[in-house]
């Protein structure tokens, strides 16, 4: 359990260190310094770049999320076939699982967080609402309707329906977000 919270920690911190060091470079042709070497017919306000940069790199960081937070769905459900067949793996899957499961909400909100960051910086670096923008608008929206039915679920854990509703609405929604990255 230790060597999983340091790597979770080192990719945190190599996140961090890349939101902070994006840097766009620009090449200059000819030593003219007013025209860029690539496109440089085109007037460009590379400000908007950096918003695309960050946007995509915190898009990214969503799939990611996702993933962590989704992974407690397969480790629930393998969990006493590993056990029964492996069992020196106790050791590790058991506060693996309790890990994930304990930190299940945090995970989600925090991917919740990303995708509504995600679709901002996108915007301020497109300036409009794109097709590719409309189908990630609607998997944040399902991402939304999912976490209001995690949180009923989570004071009421005995309601089975609210478990199949919330994990078919986060299937959904990473369906759509594939098809967004697909797009995009």
């Amino acid at each position: 359990m230790q060597y999983f919270k340091m790597l979770l920690i080192s990719l945190l911190a190599i996140f961090i260190i890349s939101l902070v060091t994006i840097e766009n470079n620009f090449a200059s042709a000819d030593d003219d310094f007013e025209e860029k070497y690539e496109n440089h017919w085109e007037k460009h306000d590379h400000g908007d770049e950096a918003y695309e940069d960050i946007g995509e790199m915190v898009g990214w960081g969503t799939i990611i999320a996702m993933g962590a937070a989704a992974i407690i769905f397969p480790i629930r459900k393998s969990a006493k076939q590993i056990l029964k067949n492996y069992p020196a793996s106790k050791k590790f899957y058991i506060p693996f699982s309790k890990f994930f499961g304990k930190n299940h909400l945090l995970i989600g909100t925090i991917a919740l967080a990303l995708s509504m960051l995600h679709g901002v910086f996108m915007y301020l670096s497109e300036g409009a609402l794109e097709s590719e923008g409309v189908i990630g608008l609607g998997a944040f929206i399902l991402m939304v309707l999912a976490a209001i039915f995690g949180t009923v679920l989570y004071k009421n854990k005995k309601v089975k329906s609210l478990r199949t509703t919330h994990i078919v609405l986060m299937a959904f929604a990473f369906l759509i977000g594939i098809v967004h990255i697909i797009t995009s």
